[in-house]
C-alpha cells in the first residue's frame, strides 16, 4: 500500500490538501444602509440544525465586504448553479460595482436574491465567533425556496467546474439501509434505462406506511422538476399498486372501505398483474399531489398533514386505468416491481414524460421497463415469474 507521510502544515500544502474536498458556491447578500445591494462569495456555506434551522458560512476577517452584511438585520443565501461562474467571478471582484451587470430581486427580508440561482436561503443574523484568520457567522433560517432544477457550481482543487452525477442514492437512514442496498443493485440498470428512455429513472421502496424514493438515474435533457432521494409519502389507495398486487394481505390493507372504490381498485390490480406495471395519468388531483409533494421537499416535513389529505383525495380512475391502442394519456409515471425472495422488494418506475402518449406507445416503455426490472430481480436473487403465479382473471 503506497502511503505518504503527513506534513506540518503550511498555507499553500494546506490549501492543497483541503482542495480535494470538494465545496459549493453560494453568494451572501444584504441590503447597506441606503439601500444597495452588496454581495460575497462563499465557499463555506452549510446547513447546522434543523430544529432550530440554521445555517453557517465563513467570511475572511479581511474581507471588504461582509463588514456592510454584518451590520444588515438580514442576510440572504443564493445557491449558484454550474453555468453561473461569471455570477461567482464579480462576486469574488474587490473594489468594482458587483451588481452593475447581474439581476437580482428581493427576498421576504428585502435582502437581494441572485437571479436563476438555484435556491435561496432568507436568514437573520444570530451568532458570530472568531476562528483564526476567518469569522464563523451563523443564521437563523426565515424563509427558502428552490428556484429551479440543474447541477450546482463547484469549487475543487483550485478551480470552478460543474458537478453532475448520472445517478443518486438516498443516505442509509435506519430503516432503509437494506432497501437502498437493493436499489444499489438497480443502478447501472437505471442510467441506462434513463438514458434510452431520455426519462427520469426511480428505485422505489415500501418501508412501513411509506413508500421512500431510494435512488435516480437523471434524464439527459430533463427539464422537468426533479425527485429526490429519500422522500417518503404516505402508501394509501390508489397508490403504490405494484407492492400490493402480489400479496393479499397487504392489498386488504390497502383497498378502500367504501365497496365501489374498492371494485375498481381491485379491477386496476388485475390490470396491474396482467400488465407487470403500473400507469399513473394526471389530472387536477395529481396535480395537487404533484405541489404538495415538491411543497414537502422543500419545507421538510408535513406538519398538517396536507400530503395525506391530497392523497387520500386522489381518485382511482387515474391509476391503471384501461388503456387503449390510440387513444392518448397524460402519463405521469409507469412502475414496474422487481421480485426478490420475499415477494415485491422494489419499483422501478419512469416519470418526466414531455408529451402526450398512446395505449401502444405506454405499452412499448412498459415492455422495457419490466425487461430492466426482471434484471434486477435476477441481481438480488429473486424470481420475476412469480407474477405468473396470481394471473389476472380480467380479460
Amino acid at each position: 500500500m503506497n502511503e505518504r507521510r503527513g506534513t506540518v502544515p503550511e498555507p499553500r500544502h494546506f490549501r492543497d490538501v483541503l482542495g480535494q474536498f470538494p465545496t459549493g458556491v453560494a453568494v451572501v447578500t444584504a441590503l447597506d444602509p441606503d439601500g444597495a445591494p452588496v454581495g460575497m462569495a462563499v465557499g463555506s456555506f452549510s446547513s447546522v440544525s434543523l430544529d432550530p434551522p440554521l445555517v453557517a458560512f465563513m467570511p475572511a476577517r479581511t474581507s471588504s465586504t461582509y463588514p456592510v452584511i454584518a451590520d444588515a438585520p438580514h442576510f440572504c443565501v443564493s445557491i449558484l448553479g454550474a453555468d453561473q461562474e461569471e455570477v461567482c467571478r464579480a462576486m469574488a471582484t474587490r473594489g468594482a460595482d458587483k451588481f452593475s451587470e447581474i439581476d437580482w430581486f428581493p427576498a421576504p427580508s428585502g435582502a437581494p436574491i441572485i437571479a436563476d440561482s438555484l435556491a435561496w436561503i432568507d436568514c437573520t443574523p444570530a451568532w458570530t465567533h472568531e476562528a483564526g484568520d476567518h469569522l464563523i457567522v451563523l443564521g437563523t433560517v426565515d424563509q427558502l425556496a428552490e428556484l429551479r432544477p440543474g447541477p450546482p457550481l463547484v469549487f475543487f482543487r483550485g478551480g470552478y467546474g460543474g458537478f453532475a452525477t448520472a445517478s443518486l442514492m438516498a443516505a442509509p437512514e435506519r430503516d432503509i439501509v437494506e432497501p437502498i442496498r437493493l436499489a444499489g443493485r438497480a443502478r447501472s440498470l437505471m442510467e441506462d434505462l434513463a438514458k434510452e428512455l431520455d426519462l427520469e429513472c426511480l428505485a422505489v421502496g415500501a418501508v412501513g406506511e411509506q413508500s421512500v424514493c431510494l435512488a435516480i438515474a437523471d434524464s439527459p435533457s430533463a427539464d422537468y422538476i426533479p425527485s429526490r432521494v429519500g422522500y417518503r409519502t404516505p402508501f394509501v389507495f390508489p397508490v403504490g399498486s405494484v407492492f400490493v398486487a402480489w400479496d393479499p394481505a397487504r392489498t386488504a390493507l390497502w383497498l378502500p372501505a367504501d365497496a365501489a372504490r374498492a371494485a375498481g381498485g381491485e379491477a386496476a390490480l388485475r390490470r396491474v398483474r396482467d400488465r407487470r406495471w403500473s400507469v399513473a395519468t394526471g389530472d387536477d388531483h395529481y396535480d395537487d399531489l404533484e405541489r404538495a409533494v415538491g411543497q414537502l421537499l422543500i419545507q421538510g416535513q408535513d406538519d398538517d398533514g396536507s400530503l395525506g389529505g391530497v392523497m387520500n383525495a386522489l381518485r382511482g380512475e387515474q391509476f391503471d386505468p384501461p388503456l387503449e391502442p390510440h387513444t392518448t394519456y397524460d402519463v405521469r409515471m409507469l412502475m414496474a416491481p422487481v421480485f426478490g425472495p420475499h415477494g415485491v422488494e422494489l419499483g422501478i418506475a419512469v416519470r418526466g414524460f414531455r408529451n402526450h402518449l398512446d395505449g401502444a406507445e405506454i405499452e412499448a416503455i412498459g415492455a422495457r421497463l419490466i425487461a430492466a426490472a426482471d434484471e434486477v430481480s435476477r441481481k438480488i436473487g429473486g424470481d420475476a415469474t412469480v407474477a405468473a403465479l396470481t394471473p389476472s382473471t380480467e380479460h
